[in-house]
């Protein structure tokens, strides 16, 4: 195992990275101190190695998202391949000026699946976009933005580059709706988990092996177009489809 330390940024290299995050179509980007997830459930805990991480956003398109209110379709599929090229665009950029700068950098596919029954990848993208101060973690265990609610998909490079504060962690603003529970069509949204923050772990929100079988029958064998459901990102209020 391998453990960076920390290093200093030269004044400017976070605004740097935050321009490159925003040009290349993210809504937002933030960074932070991750060693608080060491333990933290991760696919490939080398991840944990890295003390700090840069998280980014890209919006989903309304119309994908509007086509999967009722039931799975290929247009959220297919908007959740274009949202994972951008961010790999992205973090490739992120990843060359951190290593130019003489840091560590490791870009993490959103894409990958280390544990593909359980959704499980190399690292929580989602832990790490929510100590960046990006969102709130909402009642259907996905990260809520002020922008989009949960109508986006998340990008992560892990580095030794010092981060001196994280953000305010922000509560959950569910309030009493419970709507992407109610909505969810094979019951994988446990119920409304008591939490202020977070939930104690992954579990406790969403049964993920649950979601994750139907997640595979919706991509198939290549026998037919691939789906997604999405009805969480959806129904969600704060997705503002209305």
């Amino acid at each position: 195992m391998t453990s960076y330390s920390t290093k200093e940024p030269f004044p400017g290299l976070q605004e740097q990275i935050g321009q490159i995050a925003l040009s290349g179509g993210a809504f937002r980007f933030g960074c932070a101190d991750i060693r608080s997830l060491q333990d933290l459930q991760v696919g490939d805990p080398s991840t944990l190695d890295y003390p700090s991480a840069v998280s980014f956003a890209v919006e989903i398109p309304p119309a994908a998202a509007m086509a999967s209110l009722k039931s799975p379709s290929e247009d959220m599929r297919e908007a959740y391949k274009q949202c994972n090229k951008k961010l790999k665009q992205i973090g490739a950029q992120i990843a060359e000026s951190l290593t130019s700068a003489g840091f560590q950098a490791r870009f993490v596919d959103p894409a990958e699946r280390v544990v593909p029954e359980k959704l499980l990848g190399p690292i929580s993208h989602k832990a790490v976009a929510y100590l960046s101060g990006i969102g709130w973690i909402g009642k259907n265990g996905l990260l809520i933005t002020e922008e989009h609610g949960p109508r986006f998909r998340m990008g992560t490079v892990l580095t030794n580059m010092s981060i001196v504060e994280n953000p305010a962690p922000l509560e959950c603003q569910c309030g009493d709706c419970t709507l992407c529970i109610d909505e969810c069509p094979t019951n994988s949204l446990v119920g409304p988990p008591e939490f202020r923050y977070h939930p104690e772990d992954r579990e406790q929100v969403i049964d993920w092996a649950k979601c994750g079988r139907y997640e595979k029958a919706l991509i198939g064998d290549g026998s037919r177009p691939e789906k997604a459901c999405g009805r969480c990102i959806s129904v969600c209020p704060k997705s503002k489809l209305s």
